[in-house]
């Protein structure tokens, strides 16, 4: 059994690391290509297919964040003190999920050498409420010191200004990416975007990519402090219950989605349908985001499974809402507004260059990086928790 000393005394440079510094690191490929070339040719984006890879792994870092702010605030909200031991973890998860979001938009943003802050500024004033994107701007810019400020509190223990902070976090979180989720809704000239629909889904989906993210942690917490085996098991318990009930909804928006898009038959609408059933798009809808991402982890958590298993269905889990995000925000750009005035419906193609895909994978390799730096630099404050747990056995 490990004691807290151990647990602080991790190595400060293991195989997680050196994964996430490569992985970090295969960045600088697109970096250098966006110097030499520019963005135009070193990314598949096109007038077309204006908003690719970049922007999906912006939505999917960020949804994380807003996620795991979701499971912090019930923590307080519902007295779950069991799930309390990992709001740590969770919260660093966030703020360094955060992080890698604002990363690889800063790649996506016009200009990438310029001074993106002085032009967010001058975004800002005056304020343009009437912009969608400027309230995700906003909403996003305001949300980083708050979770820096929640972190500060939970770790001072600082009981007192925790709950109406987290609060605070939850809400400009929950407003922040629903808000994400508007900026395609509203899209009128996009009309497989248009609706109520997405808003809801990505604060589904983010929650799916908490209690996700949530179990991946817990198995690997639990692994390093076997003496906390008992109270992981029961927030990851809570945790697998959350992802069954989020897989299912997700079964039901789909189903549902699908269904109308093809009933009402509104030309771009059902052509982006089946682009993804039966089109471009339909390995990575059927494989990953059916079968992998819904079908297998809701047979999978429709019982309770062992550790190895729910570790499995969130890391499938996470998977499914990624290509889900990606399908989505694909599959709206594939058939040109101007189609409806042909005789059939046409698509035009967007594949992922090599410089975006090292830029997204260099994201996750940054917030990566980062959550073991602050894992590490936080680490004895931890331990001395998992003291107090062992002591009082």
């Amino acid at each position: 059994m490990r004691s807290g000393s151990e647990v602080a005394g991790k190595p400060l440079v293991d195989s997680w690391t050196i994964l996430f510094f490569v992985m970090a690191a295969i960045g600088l490929y697109g970096m250098a290509h966006v110097f030499f070339y520019g963005q135009e040719s070193s990314y598949g984006v096109t007038r077309y297919v204006s908003w690719g890879l970049l922007i999906i792994g912006y939505s999917f870092l960020v949804g994380i964040t807003t996620g795991l702010s979701l499971l912090v605030i019930m923590c307080h909200l519902f007295g779950l003190k069991h799930v309390q031991l990992m709001e740590r973890k969770l919260i660093l998860l966030a703020l360094t999920a955060l992080l890698g979001g604002f990363y690889v938009i800063f790649w996506d943003l016009g200009g990438p050498f310029k001074l993106q802050i002085m032009r967010f500024v001058i975004n800002f004033f005056p304020p343009h409420i009437e912009s969608a994107i400027w309230w995700m701007s906003t909403l996003y810019a305001l949300e980083l010191p708050i979770i820096i400020i929640e972190i500060y509190l939970i770790f001072t223990k600082n009981h007192k200004w925790l709950l109406p902070i987290a609060i605070i976090s939850f809400l400009i979180g929950i407003s922040a990416y629903s808000n994400m989720g508007f900026v395609f809704a509203a899209n009128i000239s996009r009309p497989f975007w248009f609706g109520a629909y997405i808003p809801i889904f990505f604060i589904l989906s983010a929650l799916g990519l908490g209690a996700g993210f949530g179990l991946i942690l817990c198995y690997f917490t639990k692994r390093l402090v076997p003496a906390l085996q008992e109270k992981l098991s029961s927030i990851s318990n809570i945790l697998g219950r959350t992802l069954f009930f989020v897989v299912l909804g997700m079964m039901f928006f789909t189903g549902w989605r699908f269904g109308t898009a093809l009933y009402a038959y509104q030309p771009e609408v059902a052509g982006a349908a089946m682009a993804l059933l039966w089109g471009k798009l339909s390995f990575n809808f059927w494989f990953f985001q059916i079968l992998l991402g819904l079908i297998v982890p809701f047979f999978m958590l429709i019982k309770k499974p062992s550790n190895v298993g729910a570790l499995i269905a969130a890391i499938l889990v996470i998977i499914g809402i990624f290509f889900e995000r990606y399908n989505t925000i694909v599959a709206g750009q594939l058939v040109p507004v101007n189609s409806v005035y042909y005789d059939k419906i046409f698509y035009v193609n967007y594949t992922p260059s090599l410089s975006e895909i090292s830029l997204f994978i260099s994201a996750l390799g940054v917030a990566g990086l980062l959550y073991l730096i602050g894992d590490r630099i936080l680490n004895k404050k931890f331990a001395q928790d998992v003291e107090a747990e062992e002591s009082s056995h």
